[in-house]
């Protein structure tokens, strides 16, 4: 009978042969065990039964001669009956004194010169030809020399053999039955939960939705840990779908201004007709085409961010100094505003990220600090370690968080009330709470004292940043 190719493919079908195949070596191994402990062990009780005569019959022959030894052979016979046995009784010139020979044993070779050697705790196998039993006998010499051998047929023993060899192959044959049974329903049973997520995996690609997920047995088996996996992956392509939505909402909606600024200097170029308002044209047109890239690169960024698919080339680097540069960059917008900027850091604050979006991180909080303090007010800028973890603070007397929009303000395009007044396109806080969770950190804000702003980034120092 031959298994098609395709129904072998099946996992179902290759569970099923693989246990109905074990169940058959397991049988057939069981078998050749079996077949080998019964010839030891039989043969073991033939040698302990060999070895009670003679040391019987050497007893007999210690308290009576040989007269005393074939009485007690006699005996033997008469009170045991059953099992035939074998003895022999020579004279120390050979000559025979005594036997027991059951009719059926006179083909054997009994004058064989190897049994002649024999001594208590050694056997010698007799067989003859048409018999299809032997003889196994054993022997000892007597102080007088006259020799004693005393035998018993291993024809029981091949008896129980044959009857094993004729009905276990019956029973191996009910061994895989049922081990074709069992993988049959163990297979089910244990494929269950594939089923079930190649079904699970029909209806989200039917239907789209994405929020469904399998129910984990808890059982903590490799199915368990599959399905747990499963449902992990489901919530990180939900999280991408959701993010690519929102990302080409946001993209809609933000570039429709800067297009719409676009279409309407050029049409009022067009109808003006001279090249003094073309060039002025081409010049919004650029300004708002490059405002419309950044704003473009900027949320891809933060996407990417968000999702992890960002690239960082991690470097080992010192963020106190790396934040110094930011400040000292900034010093010289602060100071047309007449502000100052306040920099302190432990001396050494070595952590591994990418150097570049950390100081673009750290450049945003203190651009928006400059942007929103008043004029002549101080920004303080701290950088510190705390457990396995780095801050930095950046603190301003501008007008501060309102309590309503402090969960708001690292949304992407949020402008609260007090910055609708100021240019820029609401991304900054957006892209820097991105880059420091890129990093295995996190941002927060809270209102100082002095009624200012404070954005606290928190920076492990030994993140494993996926790169």
């Amino acid at each position: 009978m031959r298994i098609p190719i395709k129904a072998v493919r099946n996992i179902h079908v290759r569970l099923t042969l693989v246990v109905t195949l074990g169940a058959a070596l397991s049988s057939v191994l069981v078998y050749g065990i079996l077949l080998g402990a019964l010839f030891i062990g039989f043969g073991e009780r033939d040698r302990a039964e060999l070895d009670s005569r003679l040391l019987s019959y050497w007893a007999a022959w210690q308290y009576g001669g040989t007269e005393a030894v074939l009485n007690q052979a006699s005996a033997d016979v008469e009170e045991h009956g059953g099992r035939p046995f074998l003895l022999t009784l020579n004279g120390p010139e050979g000559e025979l004194l005594g036997a027991l020979i059951p009719g059926a044993w006179i083909n054997f070779d009994l004058m064989d010169s190897e049994l002649s050697q024999l001594s208590p705790g050694q056997y010698a196998t007799l067989r003859s030809e048409g018999i299809h039993y032997a003889l196994l006998a054993t022997g000892t010499t007597f102080d007088d020399g006259s020799r004693l051998l005393v035998g018993v047929s291993t024809e029981n023993r091949q008896f129980l053999v044959r009857m094993y060899q004729r009905y276990y192959p019956w029973a191996i044959a009910a061994i895989i039955l049922a081990g074709f049974v069992v993988g049959i329903i163990s297979s089910k049973r244990l494929l269950m939960p594939i089923a079930g997520l190649n079904e699970e995996i029909d209806r989200i690609i039917v239907t789209g939705e994405l929020s469904r997920r399998l129910n984990s047995p808890g059982t903590g088996d490799s199915f368990d840990i599959l399905i747990s996996r499963y449902n992990r992956l489901l919530d990180r392509v939900e999280l991408l779908i959701s993010g690519m939505r929102d990302t080409l909402d946001a993209v809609a909606h933000e570039l429709r201004t800067p297009l719409t600024r676009l279409r309407g200097h050029a049409e009022m170029a067009l109808r003006k007709g001279n090249s003094g308002e073309y060039e002025e044209a081409l010049a919004v047109v650029v300004e708002q085409t490059d405002q419309a890239v950044a704003l473009f690169s900027a949320i891809m960024d933060i996407a990417e961010a968000e999702q992890g698919m960002l690239h960082l080339d991690i470097v080992s680097c010192n963020l106190g100094a790396l934040v110094s540069e930011v400040c000292e960059m900034y010093e010289f917008i602060a100071d047309e505003e007449d502000m100052s900027i306040h920099f302190e850091a432990s001396e050494s604050l070595e952590l591994l990220g990418d150097p570049v979006r950390l100081r673009q991180i750290f450049g945003n909080l203190v651009d928006n600090a400059v942007k929103y303090a008043p004029l002549g007010s101080e920004i303080d800028v701290f950088c510190g370690e705390e457990g396995d973890n780095y801050w930095v603070e950046v603190i301003d007397d501008g007008p501060g968080v309102a309590d309503g929009e402090k969960h708001r303000v690292f949304e992407r395009f949020y402008r609260g009330d007090r910055s609708r007044a100021s240019r820029g396109l609401g991304l900054g806080l957006s892209m820097v709470k991105a880059l420091a969770e890129a990093h295995g950190g996190s941002i927060s804000v809270t209102n100082a004292k002095r009624r200012g702003a404070c954005f606290k980034v928190v920076l492990p120092k030994n993140a494993n940043i996926s790169i």
